[in-house]
């Protein structure tokens, strides 16, 4: 008999969670690769995978252990197709599928005039408190359609449901409250765990608290801990372990680790209601990805509290946790007194603990479940407690900004109306640098043009299209600006630029740009200039996304997705 591995926290042994996961997967037509594993140091693993068929859709996993990490990794994958977020990002395309919903078979759909019904009247006063949010802000950013799609949550505490807006929830939520486990209850634990790990993590950085280190004595009884952090201190890694419960109230860990040599350091949190599970997962989050010769993230302590508790600052640390942090959270100043706390007991009562933290908080869990891929997973909204961005993000910086630049791109082939699209572009405020095909939810192909395009370069080859040649002489000199030195387009940039610069000073000859650029260049160039091909000759239109082997991709892992959901629904 092959030998059964239980660890805490977990309602089933690694072997049969990973079979069950793997299983799953081999059959809705997954080919995952483990792409690849890190041990920097003894007891402390992390794992990149991904499918083959589209290594756009990837996951991370970490442990103590390989079968721990692989069941972390595996579990995380499931999840983020359980609750559509790897889809969250990207153009579905419902218009061209008989579909008739886009994310559950159980979502509903509002119009203008009904828009009011879905959420609560609670719920609309909290993410409507300047009476801003109107239909427009929460149309749903994965399709095209001139419909809001909400998906129900139920209320933990009250089991009524709501009808959320996916839009709301990608706009404002991230994956935070996202999980999967081997029971229903044991995904809630963990997604609720990670919303509280997230939230006391603001709270302390905000406040610019201090928490108290981990005695020596409580550490000596986790030996695989121990162990882990010799072997940090061997290589040079100094550890400091604290309890972020703020005075035994909530299930948080802290590590920092120290590099003493750059005078550096990172911090990182974990939870769960079982002590030794929350101070595991720390450390294993701590040094996830990492291998110990680039410590990327890892940063000098600042004395400037307001730096730290800016919204930016706190949404780095959700992203990479590589947000600046106060000189005064790793002195010795402490706010509290270590609590050796302790919540674990059955897995329901760790879920009904966590649900009365949230109550006393003044706030209410909501929960969505799922079980459609084989294995559980759920989608936790805590409204007060969970938002990764603020509720102001709505308005603005709303994802459905890229949206009204799809429509335009889609709409170009036909409207041909180029000077139209660059209004669009500045009215809508975009950041220069930001990237096309993030913003139009695409998922390029590596190295093409649509894949390194930023807005910058889309305003110039707009107005090339359109024939304003002083703007294009301006906008390829803006371009350029972005363009790495090393890449590809630089010398088309400055082919066209010179030539642009002919136009403008009215002294065009075209020997000059060839003689400087070569025949190919040059004639690419007053080709673009004279408008007799534009945008590179790139796809346009429904082209973009179609001609998109990553997309193609996506979208049939996507339909795939969808059956499997409809079967579970019936």
């Amino acid at each position: 008999m092959s030998e059964l591995t239980f660890i805490k926290g977990k309602d089933a042994c690694l072997e049969d969670s990973i079979a069950s996961m793997q299983s799953t997967l081999k059959t809705m037509g997954f080919e995952i690769e483990e792409a690849s594993w890190l041990n920097p140091v003894n007891n402390v693993f992390s794992l990149h995978i991904n499918d083959k068929r589209c290594p756009g859709l990837f996951t991370n996993g970490k442990g103590t252990s390989r079968k721990s990490t692989l069941a972390s990794a595996l579990g995380e994958y499931l999840e983020r197709l359980s609750t559509n977020y790897f889809f969250s990002d990207y153009w579905l395309d419902s218009s061209q599928s008989n579909q008739a919903w886009l994310y559950y078979p159980d979502e509903k759909h509002y119009t203008e005039a009904t828009i009011h019904e879905c959420l609560t009247p609670e719920l609309w006063g909290f993410y409507n408190s300047t009476d801003e949010l109107g239909f427009n802000e929460l149309l749903s950013f994965n399709d095209s359609d001139d419909i809001v799609k909400a998906i129900p949550l139920k209320n933990a505490h009250t089991q009524e449901v709501a009808y959320f807006p996916m839009n709301l929830l990608s706009n404002l939520y991230a994956s935070n409250g996202l999980s999967a486990g081997n029971t229903d209850v044991e995904a809630q634990v963990q997604g609720l765990s990670e919303i509280f790990e997230r939230w006391v993590k603001n709270k302390i950085l905000r406040e610019n608290l201090c928490l108290p280190e981990i005695p020596n004595e409580v550490v000596q009884a986790f030996p695989a801990i121990v162990e882990a952090v010799e072997a940090l201190k061997k290589v040079g890694i100094e550890v400091s372990m604290r309890d972020a419960s703020l005075g035994g109230v909530f299930p948080v860990i802290n590590v920092t680790l120290f590099e003493q040599k750059t005078g550096t350091c990172f911090a990182s949190f974990g939870a769960h209601p079982i002590f030794e599970v929350a101070l595991e997962r720390t450390l294993t989050e701590s040094l996830q990805g990492r291998h110990l010769d680039n410590l990327d993230g890892f940063q000098i302590p600042v004395f400037d509290a307001f730096a730290v508790a800016e919204d930016e600052n706190i949404e780095n640390h959700f992203i990479d946790s590589s947000g600046l942090i106060h000189a005064n959270f790793i002195s010795e100043n402490y706010d509290f007194e270590f609590v050796n706390w302790d919540f674990s007991d059955n897995t329901q009562t760790q879920w009904e603990l966590l649900c009365d933290l949230v109550v006393q908080q003044g706030s209410q869990v909501y929960v969505g479940s799922y079980n459609h891929c084989g294995f559980e997973a759920c989608r936790i909204v805590v409204p007060g407690m969970s938002e990764i961005y603020p509720t102001e993000e709505l308005i603005e910086s709303n994802q459905n900004v890229g949206r009204l630049l799809r429509e335009a791109l889609l709409e170009l082939p036909d409207s041909l109306d180029y000077l139209g699209l660059v209004e669009l572009i500045d009215g809508l405020g975009l950041s220069d640098h930001q990237g096309v095909a993030s913003l139009i939810g695409l998922m390029p192909d590596p190295g093409s043009f649509w894949a390194e395009l930023k807005v910058v370069e889309l305003r110039f080859w707009a107005l090339l299209a359109g024939k304003d040649y002083e703007g294009a002489f301006e906008g390829v000199q803006d371009a350029i600006y972005f363009v790495n030195p090393n890449s590809k387009w630089l010398l088309k940039y400055n082919s066209l630029k010179f030539s642009l610069e002919m136009v403008v000073e009215d002294c065009v000859d075209r020997n000059l740009t060839e003689k400087l650029f070569g025949s190919d260049l040059s004639d690419q160039a007053w080709s673009h200039i004279y408008a007799d091909s534009v945008f590179d000759r790139q796809d346009l239109g429904l082209s973009i996304f179609e001609n998109s082997q990553r997309h193609q991709a996506l979208m049939h892992i996507y339909q795939e997705a969808q059956l499997e959901k409809l079967a579970g629904f019936n």
